[in-house]
């Protein structure tokens, strides 16, 4: 069963892109797709990420964690996804498969990007003062935040 993308992670995804791009990145990372949800500024990741961090803090320190490259990529299209991205996308795809749903949300990417406790994602948005368990579990629930 194939299943789709809700329109606040398509959007996300596409922010994420446009950010790996500004930064002269090849490739769209963990970081990235973070920073496409914070972006993009909708979405039940952002509801939750705006309920248990500083999502005005996140923004610039995500922007300052990630590096620059001086010139653009020569990529046309989107830019890939680096392995560890493809990773969280994939498992986003088996937790909503797992949850009965018809579409991937924000919520899925953000949780798959939550799994490994020790990942970059994981730190900024500890180093934001995001209780970390407190947001796993707002995501994991779901209905406190809606489903888009």
């Amino acid at each position: 069963m194939r299943l789709d993308f809700t329109k606040s992670l398509s959007a996300a995804l596409l922010h994420a892109d446009e950010q790996a791009r500004q930064l002269g990145q090849e490739f769209v990372g963990t970081e990235h797709l973070l920073l496409g949800i914070v972006v993009g500024k909708s979405g039940d990741a952002y509801r939750a990420l705006e309920a248990e961090t500083n999502v005005e803090q996140l923004l610039p320190a995500l922007k300052r964690a990630l590096p620059s490259a001086a010139e653009p990529p020569l990529v046309t299209g989107l830019l890939p996804l680096s392995p560890k991205a493809q990773r969280a996308i994939n498992t986003a795809i088996s937790l909503a498969q797992a949850a009965s749903l018809p579409s991937v949300s924000t919520r899925f990417v953000l949780l798959s990007l939550l799994a490994d406790r020790e990942s970059a994602v994981g730190q900024l948005l500890s180093e934001c003062g995001a209780d970390l368990e407190a947001l796993r579990g707002v995501l994991k629930r779901g209905s406190e935040i809606g489903e888009d």
